[in-house]
Order: C-alpha cells, then structure tokens, then sequence
C-alpha cells in the first residue's frame, strides 16, 4: 500500500522539476533618448548588460530600440527576482531594474520581466558647479549689505 503512495509522488516531483527546468525567463524592453517615454525615439545599437541573480546576458538594442534575453531555465532567473538592466552608448550610462513575473498562466513555462531606459546624458557635475557657484554669489551679496 505504501508503495502506491510513494510511486505517485515521486512521479509529481520528477514532473515539476522538468517543467521548472524547462520553463524560459525573459527580459525585454525598449531604450529611448528621453525620460518621456511617450515621445522619446528609440536608441538603437545601445550595449545591454541584463543581470538576474548574478547571471548577466548582453545585447544589443534594435533599430527600434528594442532589446530581450532569455535565460533557457527559471532556476536561473525565478519569479520574483529583481533584474538589473544596463545601457550604454556613446558614454552615456543609464540602468533600470524590474521584477521578474509568472506568466505561465496565460502562456504556458514563460516567466516575464520588462525594463524600459531612458538613455539621456547626466548634467550631475554641470548643475553642481552652477550651484556651488550661485551659493557662492549669493553669499557674497548677502554679505555686502
């Protein structure tokens, strides 16, 4: 009697385990030039590090500035984890992270994560110079009266 018990076990463990080694994540999305996605123009030929759990993938972005990787197992990429994607082109450095979500529901051993970037140039340094420089005028203005 036990024997029928165990037999129908080991085959459902022996079955989920193909299915979750044989199930894709996918990461995809687009590069744009503009934080305003809505009429931003797609970055093409921009380098992609994509990074799930340590596992890193590069591409490159589309003419379209589209971009996507695919880890073949889930175990490499499971849902719920968080991916870090970076673009880079012509010097101009910008990342994104996403979650990584269960879609195999709706299509079957599919796990999704979608990160869109804006690729646009930092003026980090330009702002803090002008800055330190006004704080610097107005001290001096203040000072006067």
């Amino acid at each position: 009697m036990k024997k029928l018990l165990v037999l129908p076990i080991i085959a459902l463990l022996v079955i989920t385990s193909i299915v979750a080694v044989s199930a894709k994540t996918i990461v995809a999305g687009k590069i744009y030039d503009s934080a305003n996605f809505e009429t931003a123009n797609p970055v093409d030929n921009a380098n992609i590090n994509v990074t799930c759990n340590g596992n890193s993938i590069t591409t490159t972005s589309l003419s379209d500035g589209t971009y996507s990787v695919a880890w073949n197992n889930a175990i490499a990429c499971p849902e719920g984890s968080l991916v870090t994607v970076v673009a880079e082109k012509g010097g101009v450095t910008n990342s994104g992270t996403g979650l990584v979500h269960d879609y195999t529901a709706v299509i079957p051993e599919i796990y999704l994560g979608v990160v869109n970037i804006a690729l646009i140039p930092e003026f980090g340094a330009i702002v803090g110079v002008l800055t330190v420089l006004s704080a610097v005028g107005v001290f001096f203005l203040v000072r006067r009266k």
